[in-house]
């Protein structure tokens, strides 16, 4: 029983282990990320508007983004909101900070600081770009005034898992490009050697078969010598008297 809760303790601080040095890697994968900032100072200068989120980052995938923003006068945010299109100018989300009804009065120097989570849609490709939904009312000579902006940036540029896989391949096939190149050459210098074997076994075979020509040659003249001289001592042998 005792060895058992051994094993149980010992397997349930080694899963600890595994979880703990999971979420490390993945809060190390976050912060390496480059961080993308849009600075925003509308007309007339009551307020800056500053947003960070990843630079770049995967379809399907869910990332934060940060939107300070400092009174530079005495004002209230009635509203602000990014919402997020996709290349086609498709909405696919919206991330709200501040709704209609929860006003937030902010005084000079005084900065209002959200962060959330938003995830980028799995159809989404290339860039996706945000705008900024924002309104707030300050008090001037005339009283209360409500302004609204709505500009429109880039927030983030989505990455290609599957070209990404093609980019890392590519060292592999310069390689194995300049490992057929090799091949290619060796074959070629190999080709180039036969054909020269060949040629001299050629000119070589041609000599000898010159050299048979010229013996059959005076073999055959000799063979047509010796017939024609049978032959004729046969025709002039003498006839025998009985």
């Amino acid at each position: 029983m005792v060895k058992a809760l051994k094993m149980l303790k010992t397997l349930i601080l080694v899963m600890l282990m595994l979880i703990a040095a999971t979420m490390t890697h993945d809060a190390n994968a976050n912060s390496s990320d480059p961080i993308h900032t849009y600075n925003y100072t509308p007309i007339p200068n009551d307020l800056t508007v500053e947003i960070k989120n990843p630079s770049g980052t995967y379809p399907n995938q869910t990332i934060n983004v940060n939107i300070t923003i400092k009174a530079l006068v005495n004002l209230t945010i009635n509203h602000v909101a990014i919402e997020l299109y996709t290349f086609n100018d498709s909405k696919f989300n919206e991330v709200i900070y501040v709704e209609k009804e929860s006003q937030v009065p902010l005084s000079c120097g005084k900065s209002l600081n959200k962060t959330s989570n938003f995830t980028i849609h799995e159809q989404a490709s290339n860039i996706v770009y945000g705008k900024l939904i924002l309104e707030w009312t300050k008090k001037g000579t005339e009283g209360w005034t409500t302004i609204g902006k709505k500009p429109t940036f880039i927030m983030t540029y989505l990455k290609n898992s599957e070209l990404e896989k093609l980019r890392s391949r590519v060292p592999e096939l310069e390689k194995e490009n300049i490992e057929l190149k090799g091949n290619v050459t060796d074959l070629n210098n190999t080709l180039t050697d036969l054909l020269n074997n060949l040629t001299n076994a050629k000119n070589r075979y041609e000599g000898e078969l010159s050299g048979t020509r010229s013996v059959i040659t005076i073999l055959a003249i000799i063979t047509v010598f010796f017939v024609a001289t049978t032959a004729y001592l046969f025709i002039r042998k003498p006839k025998q008297y009985w």
